[in-house]
This record gives structure tokens, C-alpha cells and sequence, in this order.
């Protein structure tokens, strides 16, 4: 199983997700896998400066979310954060590009990773943060 550490950054009601440089279509939110014996908040803040240069402010545990990851089609868990930044977004690494939706993105015809569209953005909605 993929074990990964997500971090949602919200915005005027928007959520930033990122795409790699695979060619995949679809977005997903910063973060990655654990290094090492390193801890949630440690993996996030490594994960946000590689892939955004930002610097990791808060996290806040909202969730720890299964499905099959559109990437690799292998079993994923995501334990996902509401975090707050400091720093200006400028994607690096293996990011090709960051961008803000809004809950309407399926109608502008942007796809998003498995856990993202199915547990994360709806549960963002329920809470009125999107």
C-alpha cells in the first residue's frame, strides 16, 4: 500500500492541488511519502518546500482516507491536514503546475486524484470551506 501525507491549502473557498510532470491529467494535493522515521508534520514540511517552496505554518488532522491511486492503480492511504503557509507558491521538482479550484471544477473539465474528488472536496463542501 501507498502511504502518503496530504496537505490542503484553502483560499477563498478553493483548494490548491498541483499536477506532476507524468503527463497525468489529474491533480492531487501537495505532499508525498514519509522519509525515514519522520512524523506527519515532518513529511509535509518537506513535501511543501520541495514541491511549492512554502514554508509548513500548521497542520490540522482532517482525515485518513483508502482508495486506489490513480497514478500507480495500487491500494493508497492519504492522511490529509488543513494547513496554513508562509511563502509565495512557486512550483518546483516534479511539480509541472499548482492551481486553485473552486467546487465546480468538474464543469471546467478538471480532473482530480481518487481520494480528492470522492472523500476530500465533498467533505470540504459539507463543512462550508468550499
Amino acid at each position: 500500500m501507498i502511504d502518503k501525507v496530504g496537505g490542503i491549502i484553502l483560499q477563498d473557498k478553493k483548494i490548491l492541488v498541483q499536477r506532476k510532470n507524468n503527463n497525468r491529467e489529474e491533480c492531487i494535493i501537495p505532499g508525498g511519502k514519509r522519509e525515514n522515521n519522520e512524523t506527519d508534520f515532518e513529511t509535509l514540511k518537506r513535501e511543501l518546500k520541495e514541491e511549492l517552496d512554502v514554508e509548513l505554518l500548521e497542520a490540522e488532522f482532517i482525515g485518513g482516507y483508502e482508495d486506489i491511486a490513480v497514478f500507480s492503480n495500487k491500494p493508497i492511504h492519504i492522511q490529509a491536514y488543513l494547513v496554513k503557509i508562509s511563502g509565495n507558491i512557486k512550483v518546483q521538482n516534479e511539480i509541472k503546475e499548482a492551481i486553485w479550484i473552486d467546487r465546480n471544477y468538474k464543469s471546467k473539465g478538471i480532473k482530480v486524484g481518487s481520494i480528492l474528488g470522492k472523500y476530500i472536496i465533498p467533505q470540504l463542501i459539507e463543512k462550508g470551506l468550499m
